[in-house]
């Protein structure tokens, strides 16, 4: 009898409390209501293009569940992204274009999202969603750009662009350093699936950020022998010197069919967990691919504004609401997904003045594809590169006008023809410009100390090196570490805040051979300097070619560091910059690596 008071009375309480406040929902003892708001789940891949899918008419690829999730929910089929992932990943997050939250780059602080921005999962969390997301963040390391501070209340995977080997690589579980287990997108699926099992009785959003099939070409060996010998039939259609490399496509195909396996695996643990029916499951890229391949004849791939570039289908399935199989032809973009998934879970967004979405909802037209059309402009951006894309038209970088419907590869312009129509998208581009790409904060500094988390880390992809001998370990910096530091001219540098006074330990991680034991290593912060020795050589081998199905171009292989205390600076609330450099030359030709620094407030 007492439980059932209990229950009795918490049911009053609630209803009492949404009679106060109408407006805002209030979603909690979802056991003893009716109704519940709809799980959310996004799988957001990493450098797959338009054409990678079997549902697009390309039967080089085998997948059968993406294709599935295609024909039993809705497909987006003039659906935009950003020409690369950080921007995208914000866009998705805010429903605003990426300058505005000051995401203009992929590596040294250019993806961390502006701290006032409000993300997707801050607003579900507002209203009673359990939040967590598994692989790959790319918009900040140091919290709170960190995704713990940015509404996500589970986080397992990496802050970075990628790493050097998907085998058991580094990790981090909720700001925790761990070590993988296995194939990064089984175990980030792993993941992805205890989380779901242990808040399936309540709303979560599972947001599932797989870092595949980006570079390196990694992935087990059993998918990779399934497309070894298969014959290929698409291909990509050359402009000029542009060619496919059947090698690099074997390895994408490969990596992709694992993906559509692991989405598999989480499609049978809604079924088994018995809430797919209460689920809206989306899909979507977040560029166009990683090299020349089948992509619809598109022009342009990864890191163009053109159609190649940025185009992706976008999938959404929830059963019972959204009907099977249909197509919404509705011109739209990443910064759409934040307004439909709140509409879509009757979550109002308020209407700030001071920070206004961009993004439109597609929530009715999922949900009545037969609607029209709404008339909008979408506006992508690149190494100051803008195209502008309204209704069925697009002006490229170049001041090109293309008819996307009659003419999708871009091979025939009509600007000649159109020339108020031209000149009206200009004047919209530069305003564009004016508005919202200047909008950017250029330079921002790294932080420490911050009051809920008193590690923050400061690595190579975060810093600037300069010097005789110093350089990157390598051109992508998103897993480098510094190398060749050997006279107390090669300085590392880092933009920094101390948010709070107190004693900060400075823990360096490094490789150094037995030459350097001994060598002096300072760091200073403003006029503040200490320095310590290195106390012992650590060596490493590089780690990851073993793995690679195709050969990398530009990423640093993988390398263990060992680490030691340097000493202790006792510091106020200030900006300046740590600078990093020996005291001493080494012999010969030793030299010492760092892949960054760490930074603990004593409390």
């Amino acid at each position: 009898m007492h439980g059932r008071l209990k229950r009795c009375f918490l049911i009053v309480f609630l209803a009492g409390l949404l009679w106060l406040q109408p407006n805002q929902p209030i979603f909690s003892a979802y056991e003893d209501l009716d109704t519940r708001p709809p799980n959310v789940i996004v799988f957001l891949s990493d450098d797959q293009g338009w054409g990678d899918f079997g549902f697009q008419g390309n039967d080089n690829f085998r997948t059968p569940n993406l294709d599935l999730l295609a024909q039993t929910g809705a497909v987006c089929s003039r659906f935009y992204v950003c020409p690369v992932c950080a921007p995208t990943r914000a866009e998705f997050l805010t429903g605003r274009y990426h300058p505005r939250g000051s995401v203009m780059g992929v590596t040294q602080g250019e993806e961390r999202l502006d701290l006032d921005e409000l993300t997707l999962a801050d607003r579900l969390r507002q209203h009673g969603y359990r939040t967590g997301i598994f692989g790959k963040w790319h918009n900040g390391s140091q919290f709170p750009y960190h995704p713990n501070g940015r509404g996500f209340e589970e986080f397992y995977g990496f802050c970075s662009g990628h790493w050097g080997d998907y085998f058991s690589p580094p990790l981090e579980h909720n700001g925790q350093k761990v070590r993988g287990n296995g194939f990064v997108t089984d175990d980030f699926t792993d993941h992805a699936i205890a989380f779901m099992e242990s808040h399936h009785r309540e709303p979560f959003f599972c947001f599932v950020a797989y870092n595949t099939p980006h570079s390196p070409m990694q992935v087990p060996g059993s998918f990779m022998d399934k497309v070894n010998d298969r014959t290929l039939t698409k291909f990509y259609e050359p402009r000029s010197n542009e060619r496919e490399d059947a090698g690099m496509t074997r390895a994408v195909i490969a990596m992709v069919e694992n993906i559509d396996w692991n989405v598999g695996r989480i499609l049978e643990s809604l079924k088994r967990l018995k809430i797919d029916q209460e689920t809206i499951v989306i899909y979507f890229n977040d560029n166009g691919p990683n090299s020349f391949r089948w992509n619809g004849g598109m022009k342009g791939k990864k890191g163009s504004v053109d159609e190649g570039g940025v185009r992706t289908p976008l999938i959404v399935n929830w059963p019972g609401h959204i009907p099977a199989g249909s197509v919404v032809h509705q011109l739209a973009g990443a910064i759409d997904l934040t307004p439909t998934i709140c509409d879509l879970s009757q979550i109002p967004i308020d209407r700030n003045p001071t920070k206004p979405l961009d993004g439109i909802s597609l929530a009715e037209q999922l949900l009545h594809p037969s609607l029209g059309l709404v008339d909008r402009s979408l506006f992508s951006e690149w190494s100051g590169l803008v195209a502008m894309r309204q209704g069925k038209y697009l002006l490229d970088a170049q001041g090109d006008l293309f008819d996307l419907l009659e003419d999708p590869g871009q091979n025939r312009p009509i600007t000649q023809r159109e020339p108020e129509l031209v000149n009206q998208m200009k004047s919209s581009v530069g305003t564009w410009r004016n508005e919202v790409l200047l909008s950017a904060e250029s330079r921002r500094p790294f932080l420490i100390g911050h009051p809920d988390r008193s590690i923050a880390e400061l690595p190579a992809q975060d810093g600037k090196c300069q010097g005789p001998f110093v350089r990157r370990s390598d051109t992508a910096p998103n897993c480098s570490y510094f190398t060749r530091i050997r006279s107390p001219e090669d300085v590392l540098e880092w933009d920094v805040e101390a948010l709070q006074p107190g004693r900060y330990r400075i823990v360096v991680n490094y490789t150094a051979p037995q030459e350097a034991v001994g060598a002096s290593l300072g760091i200073a912060f403003g006029d503040r300097e200490i320095s310590g020795v290195i106390p012992s050589a650590f060596t490493c081998v590089p780690r990851g070619e073993e793995n690679d199905r195709y050969p990398r171009k530009s990423e640093s292989f993988l390398k263990d560091f060992g680490s030691f205390e340097l000493g202790s600076l006792d510091l106020q609330p200030n900006r300046s910059s740590f600078k990093v450099r020996l005291k001493n030359g080494l012999p010969g030709d030793s030299f010492i690596e760092i892949q960054g620094i760490e930074v603990r407030l004593e409390k």
